[in-house]
């Protein structure tokens, strides 16, 4: 299982927090189906961090450390998404799915948004989307195969809450 996590600044808060809980209850249910799983959390342009999760007492560590990080400035997906398609290419990762935990605030370049698509169907990627937030956003859309939407996050915390 391969995840994209937005902390970009418009993620701060509530919507943060909601999509890191999606990343820990994806890690339990990757274990859970003896699957490997790989984080990509991202904000703007070069800003990208990446974990590979192991499901074991120093994995779990180790994600707490890498979710207690964040961007806060703008959001680019194209880089984590063209990560996630370099790493289809490994054997290990060949039937690995995407998915992508966001406001959906963002836009895949046409090039990149292409390259996915290749990726669906020449590859067999499934892409699911979680859409933390108050409206649909093409960003998401355009590239999720389904979109699960959690719109009311806001309960979660605040602006300034940390996640």
């Amino acid at each position: 299982m391969l995840i994209c996590v937005d902390t970009s600044g418009s993620m701060q808060g509530g919507a943060e927090a909601v999509a890191k809980a999606v990343v820990l209850e994806a890690m339990r249910t990757a274990h859970a189906q003896r699957r490997a799983c790989y984080v990509y959390a991202f904000g703007g342009p070069e800003e990208i961090v990446e974990l590979e999760l192991g499901a074991d007492v120093a994995g779990i560590g180790e994600l707490a450390r890498f979710l207690a990080q964040g961007f806060r400035g703008g959001t680019d997906i194209c880089g984590p998404l063209e990560r996630v398609v370099a790493r289809l290419t490994e054997s290990r990762w060949q039937l690995a799915d995407l998915l992508i935990a966001s406001d959906g605030e963002f836009g895949a370049t046409p090039e990149v948004a292409r390259t996915v698509a290749r990726a669906k169907s020449e590859l067999g990627l499934r892409v699911q989307g979680v859409l933390i937030g108050d409206r649909e956003t093409l960003g998401l859309l355009e590239l999720a195969d389904d979109v699960f939407w959690v719109r009311d996050w806001r309960r979660y915390g605040t602006s300034d809450a940390d996640s």
